[in-house]
């Protein structure tokens, strides 16, 4: 049994030789379905020699799996070089296989290597051809880290100022609320005996207005609500104020 690549010397000679025939596997899918190492490939018809129709039909085949394997100690710079060599080496197209298609990590009768694992996801860290290896690989671990990390801040600090300034606004808005109240329940109430406890709830309402810390940027809404407080201020001293009483009387006429 010979095992080797169609550019072998002896694989070529035994295809052209006249005496030698290329056998087809019929049950070709069958094997691979049974031994996972085994890869079910075509020979084109005609792709030895398109003059001369040479396999006259396509030939199923079975190709063999050959797995990269090392040491689990072995540096890490070394498995990066052996991956770009085999990728190198292998990745052109051939007569039973695509541009590509080799190497890949499938059907592995060992582990996968982490670092093996990561090229074949995202190819060889660039920075190896800058920087120290280890210097490269944890740079390239921090950016794996850091890119879900960044997917998930860019929108939170989108929000977090939107956050802060309604928690902000907030407590003026609870004191408008409060304000509003009081004003209708004047105007469906307007009885001179309660605007001692109405101008109590407003002074209330003024005391948390000047007990608020909010930043800079909202001064000019909480000067803004002031000024409505006064404006309800003066609302309700209008029924607080006695009538005006008419001096334009008649005189008594003397006795």
């Amino acid at each position: 049994m010979i095992f080797g690549t169609a550019d072998n010397v002896l694989v070529q000679e035994l295809l052209y030789a006249k005496e030698v025939k290329l056998m087809s596997f019929r049950q070709a899918e069958a094997y691979t379905r049974l031994f996972p190492a085994l890869s079910h490939v075509v020979l084109p018809e005609g792709l030895l020699d398109l003059a001369h129709k040479k396999p006259p039909a396509d030939i199923h085949l079975l190709a063999a799996t050959t797995n990269l394997v090392v040491r689990k100690n072995l540096h890490p710079a070394i498995v990066y070089l052996l991956l770009d060599a085999a990728a190198e080496i292998h990745n052109g197209a051939g007569w039973v296989h695509k541009a590509g298609e080799f190497p890949n990590p499938k059907s592995q009768d060992f582990p996968l290597s982490d670092y093996a694992e990561r090229f074949y996801k995202s190819g060889r860290p660039f920075l190896l051809d800058y920087l120290p290896f280890w210097m490269a690989a944890y740079i390239d671990r921090l950016i794996l880290i850091l890119v879900p990390v960044a997917v998930v801040l860019i929108p939170l600090m989108r929000i977090i100022p939107w956050l802060y300034s309604w928690r902000n606004r907030r407590k003026l808005y609870r004191c408008y609320g409060e304000l509003k109240n009081l004003e209708l329940e004047v105007i469906q109430n307007p009885q001179r005996e309660k605007m001692g406890d109405y101008l109590e709830s407003l002074d209330r309402i003024e005391s948390f207005i000047n007990k608020i810390h909010v930043p800079l940027t909202l001064f000019n809404e909480v000067y803004t609500l002031k000024e409505h407080v006064d404006l309800v201020r003066s609302r309700l001293s209008r029924f607080v104020q006695p009538p005006k009483e008419d001096h334009a009387g008649s005189r008594n006429s003397p006795g």
